[in-house]
Formats: structure tokens, sequence, C-alpha cells
């Protein structure tokens, strides 16, 4: 199985729903296994066999004359939207578990009265309960992948760490003590197996030109591994692309969707199998109209062969 994490940020100017929603963390699932270089060209004509789940980001245009839309927005997700959730995939014994919508990092709670009134949420420790439920909701078989809009404390507290403070000096650690507690009580007191922690927030390019922050890191004895999929800018005009190449037909597409050219977007590919976590790949994928081609390929984790 292969899964693709990136961004949702304004794809669709026509609809109401994707324009309000400015970030998101998206994750394409397909069940099948396929290559990676021909991936891309799949979801540009099959993007009705892809799985599209998501869970809530820091809501920028969140106004509160807007709550109502945005309680309407979240349900009209429905099931694709895990806040708080588990959405279980029987066929490949999977299950995706959403972690706390809203969330921005660090020790408070982000929107808290949205979250007492939509899911009952008041602290940190309700928090980390109604994800730990989720989780321990999925079928004893399944392995788990927690999705969560920004990561949990307890990965470092440098600059550069997958969680660190860039913006202050001397760093600091910004992840979610209540996604951290829920993985802690997790591993203790269940069985369940959690191979992959997928989360963003955290930009890969460190404040006021740092470097790049580190985006992947390992639990004990590597059983788990946190994923940080928000490389940005996540889109950017392609390279030498001469505009006289593109048809009348991709010029049109292309201005629907508020672009002025072929772009590459930024995603980050996981393959998995047996619920174990085979490669961890950052890739730039090209985008012309309704084509869609991998540009770049950047190997974050590969399993050591002896494993395999």
């Amino acid at each position: 199985m292969c899964m693709m994490i990136g961004s949702l940020m304004k794809i669709q100017r026509h609809s109401i729903f994707f324009s309000q929603i400015w970030c998101f963390l998206q994750v394409i699932m397909a069940t099948r296994m396929f290559n990676l270089s021909k991936a891309f060209r799949i979801f540009s004509f099959q993007r009705r066999q892809f799985l599209v789940i998501m869970i809530a980001g820091v809501h920028i245009n969140f106004q509160r004359r807007k709550v109502d839309r945005v309680r309407l927005q979240l349900a009209s997700l429905g099931e694709q939207h895990v806040g708080y959730q588990c959405l279980d995939f029987p066929t490949i014994k999977l299950s995706v578990v959403g972690g706390r919508p809203f969330s921005c990092g660090g020790d408070r709670l982000f929107r808290p009265k949205l979250l007492s009134q939509r899911y009952g949420v008041d602290d940190m420790a309700g928090s980390a309960r109604k994800i730990y439920d989720a989780a321990t909701a999925a079928p004893e078989e399944h392995s788990v992948i927690l999705l969560a809009h920004n990561g949990p404390t307890g990965l470092g507290s440098r600059i550069d760490d997958i969680c660190g403070r860039d913006w202050v000096a001397g760093g600091g650690d910004h992840g979610d003590p209540d996604l951290e507690q829920a993985i802690s009580d997790l591993q203790r007191e269940t069985g369940v197996s959690i191979p992959l922690v997928v989360f963003g927030h955290m930009h890969k390019s460190l404040a006021y030109g740092g470097g790049l922050r580190k985006m992947i890191a390992f639990g004990a004895n590597n059983q788990t591994i946190y994923l940080n999929g928000a490389v940005v800018p996540r889109v950017k005009p392609a390279e030498a692309m001469n505009p006289s190449t593109i048809s009348t037909s991709e010029r049109d597409e292309l201005q629907e969707s508020a672009s002025v050219g072929p772009m590459s977007r930024a995603f980050t590919t996981v393959d998995l199998f047996d619920g174990t976590v085979e490669k961890i790949s950052e890739v730039w994928v090209l985008v012309s109209g309704a084509q869609a081609e991998l540009e770049e390929e950047t190997v974050l984790y590969k399993r050591p062969c002896e494993h395999m």
C-alpha cells in the first residue's frame, strides 16, 4: 500500500467548503500496490480509486461569525475527517485514527469552545482519552496509523527537531502533550500496533533562514516512526517550463484552479506492507492540467534489507 501525504490548500476555489478550510493535512491512500513513478499518473486518471482522509488544522480564516460554517464544513466531510475518530480498512487490516482537531502545538487547547461543544473535550487529559478510545476501537488484528495536525511532545526540543520551536531563541518542544499521552498509554496498556504517526504544522524550512527541520523521528526500539509532512512551500512554479507548450485546455484548467502554469507540488509518500513501514520519501510532482508525473524523490527512510 502506498500513502501520499500533502496539503489541501484552496484546491477548488469554486467550492465553498475547500475555499474556507485553509490548512488540512491530507492523506491519500491507495489500496493496491503500484510503482511510485506511476502513482501520480494513476491518480490523475483514476481519482475515484483513492480515499482521502483529513484532520483539521489551524483555521487561518476562523472568525466568530463563521463558527457555524466551520461546523457545517466538518459535518460535510463525514468519515473523511478523522478527528477523534477511527476509520477502518478491513481488506488491508489498517485503521487510521485522528488526533485533536485545530491543534497548533504547545500546552493549550486551540478553539476550546468548539472542541467542548463538538467533541466534549475540555482539557488535555480529556483529549488524550478521546484519542486513546478511538485507537482502542480499531479491530484487534489491525495496525493503527495516527494522523494529527501537529506531532506529540517528547521528540526533542532543539530548534531543528521534528516539533522544535524555531521562532524563539533556544528552541523548545512544541509538540502536543495529549497526543504523547495517548500514544504512551496505548503502548503501555494495550497491544495496539502503531507503526506510524503522521502530522504536519511545523514547517521543514526553519524560521529566519535557520536551515531545515528533521522530518522523521523514531520511537523506542524503532517500533513507531514519527513523520512530519509539512514541506513548505507545498506548491511552486515548474522550473524551465515553456508556456507555449501548454495546450489551450490545460491553460483553461490551470486558470480555473487559480494557477498561472504547470506547478510542482510536494508530497511525502509512505510504503507499508503487513503493517510495517518499508519506505518513506519526499517527492515533488509536476502537475500540468490533468497530467501529473513524478519529478523528484528524496528517500527519508528505507527498512533494512535483513528485516524485509
